[in-house]
Protein backbone atom coordinates (compact mmCIF):
# COMPACT_ATOMS: atom_id res chain seq x y z
CA UNK A 1 0.00 0.00 0.00
CA UNK A 2 1.30 3.57 -0.81
CA UNK A 3 1.02 6.05 1.55
CA UNK A 4 0.39 9.38 0.39
CA UNK A 5 1.45 12.80 2.27
CA UNK A 6 -0.05 16.28 1.98
CA UNK A 7 0.90 19.80 2.54
CA UNK A 8 -1.04 21.79 4.61
CA UNK A 9 -1.90 25.00 3.08
CA UNK A 10 -3.52 27.80 5.03
CA UNK A 11 -5.77 29.46 2.28
CA UNK A 12 -6.63 28.21 -0.81
CA UNK A 13 -4.87 28.38 -3.43
CA UNK A 14 -7.22 29.54 -6.26
CA UNK A 15 -6.04 29.82 -9.80
CA UNK A 16 -2.61 28.77 -9.54
CA UNK A 17 -1.47 26.86 -12.60
CA UNK A 18 2.03 24.90 -12.37
CA UNK A 19 4.49 24.78 -15.76
CA UNK A 20 7.12 22.85 -16.51
CA UNK A 21 9.61 23.90 -18.77
CA UNK A 22 9.81 20.95 -20.43
CA UNK A 23 7.65 17.12 -20.58
CA UNK A 24 8.80 14.55 -19.15
CA UNK A 25 10.94 12.71 -20.88
CA UNK A 26 12.65 15.33 -23.11
CA UNK A 27 9.28 15.51 -24.90
CA UNK A 28 8.83 19.44 -26.34
CA UNK A 29 6.83 21.87 -24.40
CA UNK A 30 3.52 23.07 -25.33
CA UNK A 31 3.12 26.06 -28.32
CA UNK A 32 1.06 27.71 -24.98
CA UNK A 33 4.51 27.00 -22.81
CA UNK A 34 6.84 28.16 -25.03
CA UNK A 35 5.35 31.59 -25.41
CA UNK A 36 5.43 31.84 -22.06
CA UNK A 37 8.78 30.91 -21.69
CA UNK A 38 9.88 33.20 -24.63
CA UNK A 39 8.03 36.06 -23.45
CA UNK A 40 9.92 35.43 -19.95
CA UNK A 41 13.66 35.62 -22.03
CA UNK A 42 12.38 38.74 -23.59
CA UNK A 43 11.39 40.25 -20.33
CA UNK A 44 14.74 39.48 -18.95
CA UNK A 45 16.55 41.25 -22.09
CA UNK A 46 14.17 43.97 -22.08
CA UNK A 47 14.97 44.63 -18.22
CA UNK A 48 18.94 43.85 -18.99
CA UNK A 49 18.94 46.43 -21.44
CA UNK A 50 17.21 48.81 -19.88
CA UNK A 51 19.79 48.84 -16.99
CA UNK A 52 22.55 49.05 -19.34
CA UNK A 53 20.69 52.28 -20.67
CA UNK A 54 20.17 53.51 -16.96
CA UNK A 55 24.36 53.10 -16.34
CA UNK A 56 24.85 55.08 -20.11
CA UNK A 57 22.74 57.73 -18.92
CA UNK A 58 24.56 58.35 -15.54
CA UNK A 59 27.51 58.22 -16.92
CA UNK A 60 26.70 60.79 -19.63
CA UNK A 61 25.22 62.61 -17.41
CA UNK A 62 27.59 63.13 -15.40
CA UNK A 63 30.72 63.78 -18.23
CA UNK A 64 28.15 66.48 -19.31
CA UNK A 65 28.53 68.39 -15.75
CA UNK A 66 32.23 67.77 -15.84
CA UNK A 67 32.30 69.15 -18.95
CA UNK A 68 32.77 72.42 -18.16
CA UNK A 69 35.56 71.85 -15.73
CA UNK A 70 37.63 69.98 -18.26
CA UNK A 71 37.30 72.78 -21.08
CA UNK A 72 38.10 75.69 -18.97
CA UNK A 73 41.17 73.05 -17.73
CA UNK A 74 42.04 73.22 -21.33
CA UNK A 75 41.50 76.27 -22.13
CA UNK A 76 44.19 77.55 -18.99
CA UNK A 77 46.94 75.08 -20.67
CA UNK A 78 46.39 76.58 -24.06
CA UNK A 79 46.39 79.80 -22.29
CA UNK A 80 49.88 78.86 -20.81
CA UNK A 81 51.21 77.55 -24.01
CA UNK A 82 50.51 80.68 -26.14
CA UNK A 83 51.64 82.72 -23.19
CA UNK A 84 55.05 80.60 -23.34
CA UNK A 85 55.22 80.93 -27.47
CA UNK A 86 54.38 84.68 -27.10
CA UNK A 87 57.41 85.28 -24.53
CA UNK A 88 59.53 82.94 -26.32
CA UNK A 89 59.06 85.11 -29.48
CA UNK A 90 59.51 88.21 -27.55
CA UNK A 91 62.84 86.84 -26.94
CA UNK A 92 63.93 85.91 -29.85
CA UNK A 93 62.68 89.67 -31.66
CA UNK A 94 64.56 91.41 -28.56
CA UNK A 95 67.79 89.12 -29.26
CA UNK A 96 67.76 89.59 -33.21
CA UNK A 97 67.48 93.38 -32.73
CA UNK A 98 70.34 93.58 -30.26
CA UNK A 99 72.13 91.15 -32.81
CA UNK A 100 71.46 93.30 -35.80
CA UNK A 101 72.09 96.52 -34.13
CA UNK A 102 68.90 98.17 -33.89
CA UNK A 103 68.81 98.85 -29.94
CA UNK A 104 69.62 102.08 -29.74
CA UNK A 105 70.97 102.34 -26.11
CA UNK A 106 71.53 106.54 -26.73
CA UNK A 107 68.18 107.20 -25.05
CA UNK A 108 69.56 105.28 -21.72
CA UNK A 109 72.64 107.49 -21.73
CA UNK A 110 71.01 110.21 -22.50
CA UNK A 111 69.01 109.94 -19.44
CA UNK A 112 72.03 109.30 -17.32
CA UNK A 113 73.35 112.50 -18.87
CA UNK A 114 70.35 114.78 -17.78
CA UNK A 115 70.09 113.26 -14.72
CA UNK A 116 73.93 113.64 -14.16
CA UNK A 117 73.31 117.43 -14.92
CA UNK A 118 70.89 117.91 -12.23
CA UNK A 119 72.48 115.91 -9.78
CA UNK A 120 75.78 116.16 -8.67
CA UNK A 121 77.63 117.05 -12.29
CA UNK A 122 78.63 115.29 -15.36
CA UNK A 123 82.18 115.17 -14.70
CA UNK A 124 82.10 112.36 -12.45
CA UNK A 125 79.88 109.97 -14.60
CA UNK A 126 81.54 106.82 -16.23
CA UNK A 127 79.18 105.60 -18.71
CA UNK A 128 80.38 101.73 -19.92
CA UNK A 129 79.27 100.52 -22.68
CA UNK A 130 79.51 97.44 -25.87
CA UNK A 131 82.31 97.93 -27.85
CA UNK A 132 80.01 97.68 -30.74
CA UNK A 133 77.87 100.66 -29.37
CA UNK A 134 79.88 103.05 -28.24
CA UNK A 135 80.55 104.85 -31.38
CA UNK A 136 77.52 105.31 -32.52
CA UNK A 137 76.36 106.61 -29.40
CA UNK A 138 78.87 109.08 -29.16
CA UNK A 139 77.48 110.27 -32.67
CA UNK A 140 74.26 110.46 -31.58
CA UNK A 141 74.93 112.76 -28.26
CA UNK A 142 76.89 114.73 -30.21
CA UNK A 143 74.10 116.13 -32.50
CA UNK A 144 71.99 116.75 -29.53
CA UNK A 145 73.58 120.46 -28.68
CA UNK A 146 71.87 119.90 -25.48
CA UNK A 147 73.93 116.97 -24.45
CA UNK A 148 76.30 117.17 -26.28
CA UNK A 149 78.76 119.34 -23.19
CA UNK A 150 77.60 116.93 -20.60
CA UNK A 151 78.74 114.24 -23.32
CA UNK A 152 82.14 115.92 -22.98
CA UNK A 153 82.37 115.74 -19.24
CA UNK A 154 81.36 112.43 -19.07
CA UNK A 155 83.77 109.54 -19.44
CA UNK A 156 82.86 106.59 -22.19
CA UNK A 157 84.63 103.50 -21.43
CA UNK A 158 84.26 100.67 -23.98
CA UNK A 159 83.75 97.09 -22.19
CA UNK A 160 82.96 93.72 -23.57
CA UNK A 161 81.18 92.87 -20.12
CA UNK A 162 78.68 94.53 -21.64
CA UNK A 163 75.64 93.04 -23.74
CA UNK A 164 75.08 94.73 -26.82
CA UNK A 165 72.45 97.82 -26.02
CA UNK A 166 73.29 97.51 -22.43
CA UNK A 167 74.35 100.35 -20.35
CA UNK A 168 76.24 100.56 -17.06
CA UNK A 169 77.24 104.10 -15.97
CA UNK A 170 78.67 104.79 -12.47
CA UNK A 171 78.51 108.15 -10.43
CA UNK A 172 79.49 109.17 -6.87
CA UNK A 173 75.63 109.49 -6.53
CA UNK A 174 75.19 106.10 -7.48
CA UNK A 175 75.04 103.31 -10.14
CA UNK A 176 72.65 102.42 -13.06
CA UNK A 177 72.46 98.95 -14.86
CA UNK A 178 70.62 98.59 -18.03
CA UNK A 179 70.27 95.31 -19.67
CA UNK A 180 67.38 94.76 -22.19
CA UNK A 181 67.03 91.27 -22.49
CA UNK A 182 67.05 91.88 -18.39
CA UNK A 183 64.31 93.60 -18.75
CA UNK A 184 62.60 91.66 -21.14
CA UNK A 185 63.04 88.95 -18.63
CA UNK A 186 61.67 91.00 -16.01
CA UNK A 187 58.16 91.48 -18.46
CA UNK A 188 57.85 87.75 -19.00
CA UNK A 189 57.96 87.31 -15.33
CA UNK A 190 55.06 89.74 -14.94
CA UNK A 191 53.24 88.48 -17.93
CA UNK A 192 53.48 85.10 -16.49
CA UNK A 193 52.05 86.56 -13.16
CA UNK A 194 49.09 88.41 -14.72
CA UNK A 195 48.32 84.97 -17.05
CA UNK A 196 48.40 82.86 -13.89
CA UNK A 197 46.25 84.81 -11.56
Amino acid sequence: MTSTSTVPVPQRLVGLRLHRRSCAGGAPASPRARQLLDLEARNQQREADQQQLRGLLTAAQQQVQDLPQVVNQRLDEVAGVAVELGLSIARELVGAALDQHFVDPTPTVARCLRDCVHGSGGADLVVRLNPDDLAAVKTNLAADPELARAATEAQFVADEGVPRGGVRAETGAGRLHYDPREVLERICEEVRREASA
